[in-house]
């Protein structure tokens, strides 16, 4: 049985992303066909893709315009910078206006097993429209999601559409909140706003008590990273229109990771952060 103090010990400074090798042949875990489920007795752990790789699902969720497709789209291009192997797909659906229609969906690989040199696991990260007619295509990408980032506009005039979109997703999947079934970050996204025009940490504080989402509000409030996508974006760009891009990088060609711009750190760590919440669930519960 695997030691889980250890191992986590052992593992986790070890990844970038904390990719964590779940001992599949253990009792009850010997699953190999594609597009079966992991399980142990009745629980879920996760789904593999044709490639019989396990797969992690991510939803970014909050309403319109709040920046989930911009964070996507930076985090998809600093990955194809620093780890272009490890980024399978990147689809956005629009409209005229940029508003996501449907849904936006990336794919992206993490860590490589030795023995068949494909990716440890895959996370797939979806992206919620926001607009309200659009209530009944969020249930359905919902389903099955192993974390949530929940991206809040920090704009003054969003309040109420903050609070919608949370009470929302409170209805949702209010049981999986209280018993720790779906792991989750907020991110308080366009804090370049000044500040009269723009909520703080504690102003989510008290959306959070008004919609009902948690008893434990100092939990939730550790789960906050406070973020500007445009900080981000013009960051990042400047990284691309470097004359010296090459001395920006690693014997491999790729972009170091330790030059990464805080602004853009700041995109990368919800997801960081929800991953690895998911992947030491999962290792707990093998060894339990």
């Amino acid at each position: 049985m695997v030691n889980i103090e250890n191992d986590l010990r052992k593992i986790l400074p070890q990844m970038f992303f904390l990719t964590i090798q779940i001992q599949r042949d253990q009792e009850g875990f010997n699953q190999k066909k594609s597009h079966k489920y992991i399980r142990r007795g009745d629980k879920m752990v996760f789904k593999h893709d044709y490639d019989d790789v396990p797969v992690i699902k991510v939803v970014f969720w909050g309403p319109s315009m709040a920046g989930k497709t911009t964070a996507l789209t930076i985090y998809k291009v600093l990955k194809s910078l620093e780890d272009p192997k490890q980024v399978y797909k990147f689809l956005k659906v629009e409209d005229p206006t940029g508003r996501t229609l449907f849904f936006d969906q990336a794919i992206f690989g993490l860590g490589t097993n030795p023995q068949t040199r494909k990716s440890r696991y895959k996370y797939h990260i979806f992206t919620v429209p926001g607009q309200e007619r659009h209530s009944g295509q969020r249930k359905v990408i919902l389903q099955g999601a192993h974390g949530l980032v929940i991206v809040i506009d920090a704009s003054k005039n969003q309040y109420e559409y903050n609070k919608e979109s949370i009470a929302e997703l409170n209805i949702l999947l209010k049981d999986k909140f209280v018993n720790g079934g779906i792991s989750f970050v907020f991110c308080l996204n366009k804090m370049d706003l000044p500040k009269e025009e723009r909520i703080s940490v504690a102003d989510l504080g008290k959306l959070l008590v008004e919609t009902g989402w948690s008893s434990n509000l100092r939990d939730s409030l550790s789960r906050v990273v406070e973020t500007s996508c445009l900080n981000a974006r013009d960051d990042l760009t400047k990284i691309l229109q470097e004359k010296n891009l090459d001395e920006l990088k690693d014997e491999k060609g790729y972009l170091k990771r330790d030059l990464r711009p805080e602004s853009v750190q700041r995109i990368v760590k919800p997801i960081e952060m929800v991953l690895r919440e998911i992947l030491v669930k999962k290792l707990q519960e093998v060894g339990n």
